[in-house]
């Protein structure tokens, strides 16, 4: 595996060619491509160029939309995908070689009609990525609060994504969120151990860390923690088992709030450090 800077997730608004040289600095291996590289010849040229000058690889590319949210209609499904064809295309060219949506884990739909439109949509998105190179996976999302918000409850753990990844196309993979895992499952470790045993089929890897005093069926999607911040989740447990996998695919951090708000107020070199040292302190702990 190996670590990625994702400015997107970090709430971070700073270019590549900004934060290229940082990254060597203090031992970040890549960089997310923003949309806006992708999807302007001149900046996907001046990306690249410093990408290449400091030895950086790219981590995830961004996607044109939400593309199994509830109520992104046909019509605004076949448009985001004849974008995602340019944008691919681009990467392609750039070498971004990772990609993902997450799968919603409720639904206006019944479950079974809700799974066939999904491998529907799966398959068409996955069949544009693959034709350009790049590896697409699934993300399960775990908390419970989302799998709420409408009627019908759908897939929140890496067997679920699994199942419609393999009826929708065998090339499409699995985005590993710790947070979702831990949500999802209470940190179930049978599922870590499978997705360990799995470590082909995942395209990403996500750290953090989950909420102090709150019970894991009733943390909120959108405040974590910074890995090994609480305890709560074991990144470096979950590393560990992903590299003797042999898991060779971008891992990144991604707090949501207050870690967004933290890193957006500090300097890009104070921000590449930080994520430095968070990766490094998920491998101290894994070596202990």
């Amino acid at each position: 595996m190996f670590d990625v800077l994702d400015a997107s997730m970090l709430g971070m608004n700073r270019s590549v060619e900004e934060l290229a040289p940082l990254c060597a600095q203090y031992g970040v291996a890549g960089l997310s491509a923003p949309a806006a590289v992708l999807d302007d010849g001149e900046a996907a040229l001046k990306a690249g160029r410093a990408m290449r000058e400091y030895g950086l690889e790219w981590g995830l590319m961004p996607m044109t939309a939400d593309f199994y949210a509830w109520d992104l209609g046909d019509e605004a499904f076949e448009a985001a995908l004849r974008r995602l064809e340019r944008r691919a295309e681009t990467a392609e060219k750039l070498g971004v070689r990772y990609a993902y949506n997450h799968v919603w884990p409720s639904s206006p739909r019944p479950f079974d009609e809700n799974f066939d439109w999904h491998v529907n949509r799966v398959r068409k998105v996955g069949r544009v990525l693959r034709e350009h190179g790049v590896r697409y996976g699934l993300e399960f999302l775990g908390p419970w609060e989302l799998g709420r918000l409408q009627p019908h409850p759908f897939v929140h753990t890496l067997n679920g994504v699994l199942a419609i990844a393999d009826a929708a196309d065998a090339g499409v993979g699995v985005a590993f969120d710790t947070f979702h895992w831990y949500c999802g499952t209470d940190g179930d470790r049978d599922d870590l151990l499978y997705a360990a045993q799995h470590a082909d089929r995942v395209v990403a890897l996500h750290l953090n860390d989950a909420v102090a005093g709150v019970p894991f069926d009733q943390q909120r999607d959108m405040q974590r923690r910074l890995p090994m911040e609480t305890g709560l989740i074991d990144a470096g447990e979950v590393c560990a088992r992903f590299r003797a996998g042999g898991f060779t695919g971008p891992r990144m951090i991604e707090p949501f709030e207050p870690g967004r708000t933290l890193f957006a107020a500090m300097s890009a070199q104070e921000a590449v450090r930080k994520v430095a040292s968070l990766f490094a302190r998920v491998d101290g702990a894994a070596a202990e």
